[in-house]
């Protein structure tokens, strides 16, 4: 009985360890391809012509982003994959490379995929060991909707030069917040 107990024990202690371990890497990978997708941004921005000041728009960023202190790392992995995904969704619009070179575009969309691919492994890892909160809940919630005002700006400008200038000024500051949030996974 206590060979079976003392196994136990090294096996949970080994696999608390290996799950350290995958969210160090990860949160690794993510500051690095954060920093990938901000530099990326910045050249399909190039400069904001003047005529572009009139279309900004506070797009109303959830206020849990903001803050994002308030997460776990289960929580975190959550919101930066939905974060990601209607990234890559807008992003990924026929719409998008207006002005921009495609294969800027498709690098960019390349690192967002390869980002969520390594969140998606980590977040069924929690899934197993996690039920997922009301906080999940409300603050993807509120994330769709902040996105949904993003893609209704881009349609109500019938998808113009400026408004695609101001969205990705808009998704280059969703990078410096998911830089925050990425934090939110250490151990």
């Amino acid at each position: 009985m206590a060979n079976r107990s003392t196994l136990q024990l090294v096996l949970l202690l080994f696999f608390a360890y290996v799950s350290s371990e995958s969210y160090e890497s990860l949160r690794f990978y993510q500051r690095r391809t954060n920093k990938s997708s901000i530099y990326l941004l910045k050249k399909m921005i190039g400069e904001l012509h003047p005529e572009c000041q009139k279309d900004r728009m506070d797009f109303q960023i959830p206020k849990e982003i903001l803050q994002p202190k308030q997460y776990q790392k289960e929580n975190a992995t959550m919101v930066i994959h939905e974060m990601l995904q209607q990234i890559f969704l807008l992003f990924s619009s026929k719409n998008a490379s207006l002005g921009v070179n495609n294969t800027i575009i498709e690098t960019f969309l390349n690192i967002i995929f390869q980002q969520m691919e390594h969140l998606e492994m980590a977040l069924k890892e929690e899934m197993n060991q996690v039920n997922s909160t009301r906080l999940n809940e409300e603050s993807i919630q509120h994330l769709n909707n902040y996105y949904q005002r993003i893609m209704n700006y881009l349609e109500n400008k019938k998808y113009s030069s400026c408004s695609w200038k101001i969205v990705q000024v808009e998704t280059r500051l969703n990078f410096i917040f998911l830089y925050k949030l990425t934090e939110r996974l250490k151990n």
